[in-house]
């Protein structure tokens, strides 16, 4: 889908944040915002969007919602494009928006899994695509994926995820190459454990599969991580801030471990 360009543009940096919604990307969404970025936020449905838009309503900051399907080439286009157009520039895309598919790889379902691919691989790089096609024009942007260290660590029963944000790596060290002359930086910020609505679907069914309650999986996470707790979604979001400031200028093409040391015990 081609976009027009604006009449003009407004003198605020402006950061898309795709599953704006809920979780790491709610908390991203009102961090950015703290810092001076106008914020679009897109997410599958406009209910989602309400608590978010309710939220910087009682705050007075400025917020738009857009609806969007991150399993849809066309509907990424469309809400990339659509934040272009009523601003004017595109400062920083987040791409914080992900399924998950807990099953053993001898009894995955492979239409769920493919599912995944669709919207964490496939969904990262028509987004990326995307936002490219803006920046390169302003020479100048950020580009950051939520990534997991699952892509690196591996996880078991979560093989398709894990898979999925291995390539969302891939991609990311690809396309940080590919635009680093013209001022664009991509980067990924990948998670350890993060107490989200995800956590409950995703850890819910690894404890029904280990025979388990979802409390007693969640102290089991606990314990695995050496700092004992949990990262919050509060953790990703200021890697993320720090990754779109201008003293990140020179850091491209990294995978930034957010896991309490995690993925190094």
């Amino acid at each position: 889908m081609s976009h027009k360009e604006p009449s003009e543009s407004v003198s605020q940096p402006v950061a898309l944040i795709a599953g704006g919604s809920r979780g790491i990307g709610y908390a991203i969404c009102h961090d950015l915002a703290e810092k001076g970025y106008i914020i679009v936020a897109a997410a599958r449905t406009n209910e989602e969007l309400t608590d978010l838009s309710e939220s910087f309503a009682t705050l007075n900051r400025e917020i738009t919602c857009l609806q969007f399907d991150m399993a849809d080439s066309e509907s990424i286009n469309a809400m990339v494009n659509a934040a272009y157009k009523q601003y004017g520039r595109l400062d920083a895309v987040i791409n914080s928006a992900g399924i998950s598919y807990v099953a053993p790889v001898a009894l995955a379902n492979l239409q769920r899994c493919e599912e995944v691919l669709q919207v964490n691989l496939m969904g990262a790089f028509t987004l990326s695509k995307a936002a490219v096609r803006i920046m390169t024009r302003q020479r100048s942007g950020r580009i950051v994926h939520i990534g997991s260290i699952s892509g690196t660590i591996g996880a078991a029963y979560n093989a398709i995820y894990a898979a999925s944000k291995a390539g969302v790596a891939g991609l990311v060290k690809s396309l940080a190459l590919e635009v680093a002359s013209i001022g664009i930086t991509v980067n990924a910020v990948q998670p350890g454990t993060v107490h989200t609505s995800l956590f409950e679907q995703t850890h819910g069914a690894r404890a029904k599969l280990k025979g388990i309650s979802i409390d007693e999986q969640r102290a089991l996470m606990e314990e695995d991580n050496p700092q004992k707790r949990l990262v919050t979604v509060n953790d990703i979001s200021a890697a993320v801030c720090f990754l779109v400031s201008d003293g990140a200028a020179s850091i491209n093409g990294h995978l930034l471990n957010v896991d309490g040391g995690r993925s190094i015990s």
